[in-house]
């Protein structure tokens, strides 16, 4: 496949009041991610609430957010094709087998990769993670994208750890949620020998700006749900050296970060904020799968203050 670049937000996942899939708000996340300049969409993923979704959801996103891609990207003609958009779709498991059938089921919907983290509960070691994501991209039907998320694995994947997988020709792309840029800096520096085929993500939403300019391929940022428009300004901008566009644009979207993410407590409290957000935008229902609740009240009124400033 084409080396993966630029802006892949990690789409969320549009439930309705019975927390079954919300295809209006499915369909409306696509458009709006699309129309906002994305260069790929990523389900499942953290964002995604991939780990909380029954496989049937899971199955029933996938299928439809491919078939929209490509159904918009005919309806845009003459404009580039968002049919040649690639979707990634999270296949993070406990079990290998379980995740290469999953896979097999993302690639017949459309999908162009897969993403999987380490499996969680109990910590690898870094032998033990380069076993894993071996066996996998040797199985699996589709490229894979390995995930760095220690704060909901308990394992970080070190740099020679990475610069191991990247070898596998089926591995072509590291998505680093670490939120540690010094360690972001020894991954980049440990893929340089595979800088042609293999690509760096950044995932925090407040680094994305100073990780393109250091070197790194893309985002895959939760704000991009939001703001793909600013998001990916700040990818370009990057992406030629406008260091003061640059500065500017991710101070908007660390401050919508800042407004939104630490509304409520525990680690989802960031996705409540964003949900709701993106419910006061009429993109989707403010539904979070079981057994989280969505902001009320008080804490809804601190997020419409919140776009208020971010709009004004």
């Amino acid at each position: 496949m084409k080396k993966l670049t630029g802006l892949i937000p990690p789409m969320v996942t549009p439930l309705d009041a019975k927390r079954r899939l919300d295809k209006k708000g499915t369909r409306n996340m696509v458009h709006h991610l699309l129309k906002g300049g994305v260069d790929g969409i990523f389900l499942l993923g953290t964002t995604g609430e991939g780990p909380h979704l029954s496989y049937a959801i899971r199955e029933e996103l996938v299928k439809t957010v491919c078939a929209e891609v490509r159904k918009y990207g005919r309806a845009v003609a003459p404009r580039p094709p968002h049919a040649a958009i690639p979707v990634l779709v999270g296949i993070t498991e406990t079990d290998l087998d379980d995740a290469v059938a999953f896979a097999s089921k993302c690639k017949a919907y459309g999908a162009a990769a897969v993403v999987a983290a380490p499996p969680y509960y109990f910590k690898l070691t870094q032998a033990e993670c380069v076993a894993w994501f071996t066996e996998m991209a040797d199985r699996l039907p589709l490229p894979l994208v390995v995930y760095d998320m220690p704060a909901h694995t308990d394992t970080i994947i070190e740099p020679a750890t990475i610069a191991k997988l990247a070898v596998h020709p089926n591995i072509v792309a590291m998505k680093d949620s670490s939120s540690i840029i010094a360690l972001f800096n020894k991954f980049r520096i440990a893929l340089e020998p595979f800088a042609d085929k293999f690509s760096l993500f950044m995932g925090p939403d407040e680094a994305m700006g100073e990780a393109v300019l250091l070197g790194a391929d893309g985002g895959v940022c939760t704000g991009a749900n939001l703001w793909p428009a600013q998001f990916k300004a700040m990818y370009l901008a990057a992406k030629t050296g406008d260091v003061e566009k640059v500065r500017r644009l991710q101070r908007f979207t660390t401050m919508s970060s800042y407004l939104l993410y630490g509304l409520g407590q525990g680690q989802i409290g960031f996705l409540k904020g964003v949900k709701a957000a993106l419910a006061e935008m009429g993109l989707i229902q403010n539904v979070l799968a079981a057994p989280f609740e969505p902001f009320k009240g008080k804490e809804l009124s601190k997020v419409r203050a919140a776009l208020r400033r971010l709009r004004g």
